[in-house]
């Protein structure tokens, strides 16, 4: 009861105009953590001044915001990590009220119409060609080329309406479809170059040689899914004036980490410096990778 008292005076205090009792009663209200925020979201809908609604926003504000970057820690930190689960964290950054329900039907949806078109007997490159097919021509997935610097490029709810992104969100995305289909298809980063190898090691060296590279072929997301040989890809990657040997396969946390800085540029091109802030914060999470 107490407690509820001293809450209760605090939202009280909310009204009073001397910015050194708003500053004492808001670090207060902080220190209770984001457990605090059903109660501060039913007094602002209840709220009937206008100074202590534009206070609790900004207190609501930055408790959502640090029960971002804790579920950050939590899913950098986490073993069974889901690109999905990390790109809704990221995503939230633009989008706090996003809802991954939603999206996790939506992409459910994708990947069954995609699943029944494939068929066991398949090739792979048969496999991927059904996957470009549903993903690029029925879906309509693209790159934004007109607004490369748009932070909505790299945000999943927008990507999932617009069908428009930048490289990194759409080959995120590709992946997760790939994943839930359970097909080898990894995100291989050359220098500042982004790309997708089709892993299959055995059967590679099965025509190819002991010595051959594990991956089949690879899927270039800025021409459409196209399948490309290791050739040209060491001519697409020599145009990017990048060189193969830098090549790395991303796991989760390095492909979400992309992504954040992916879209701090965003936030830097468009003078956001508040969304730049809370997105070095997540970054901070995932400096391990």
């Amino acid at each position: 009861m107490e407690k509820d008292i001293n809450i209760d005076t605090l939202l009280a205090l909310l009204d009073d105009r001397d910015q050194e009792v708003y500053i004492a009663v808001r670090d207060k209200l902080l220190e209770s953590g984001p457990s605090l925020l059903p109660v501060l979201e039913y007094a602002l809908s209840s709220s009937v001044s206008l100074l202590q609604h534009d206070r609790l926003e900004l207190i609501i504000l930055d408790l959502k915001l640090s029960l971002l970057v804790d579920k950050t820690a939590l899913w950098a930190n986490s073993e069974d990590k889901t690109l999905l689960a990390g790109w809704i964290l990221a995503s939230s950054i633009h989008h706090p009220a996003i809802v991954a329900e939603k999206i996790d039907l939506i992409i459910q949806k994708i990947t069954r119409d995609i699943w029944l078109e494939l068929n066991e007997a398949y090739t792979s490159l048969e496999k991927v060609s059904v996957i470009n097919h549903l993903f690029f021509d029925v879906y309509h997935f693209e790159l934004n080329t007109s607004d490369l610097n748009a932070p909505e490029n790299c945000v999943i709810n927008n990507l999932l309406v617009s069908r428009k992104g930048n490289l990194v969100s759409l080959t995120t995305l590709y992946c997760i479809i790939a994943q839930r289909l359970e097909l080898p298809i990894h995100p291989i980063r050359i220098g500042q170059y982004l790309i997708l190898g089709y892993y299959g090691p055995e059967i590679s060296k099965e025509v190819y040689g002991e010595d051959a590279n594990p991956y089949l072929f690879y899927i270039n997301m800025e021409h459409k899914g196209a399948i490309i040989g290791s050739k040209e890809l060491d001519y697409i990657v020599h145009e990017h004036k990048e060189k193969t040997v830098l090549a790395t396969t991303l796991n989760e946390g390095t492909l979400i980490k992309w992504l954040l800085h992916v879209l701090k540029q965003c936030y830097q091109f468009t003078r956001n410096g508040e969304k730049v802030a809370i997105t070095n914060r997540l970054l901070d999470k995932l400096r391990k990778y």
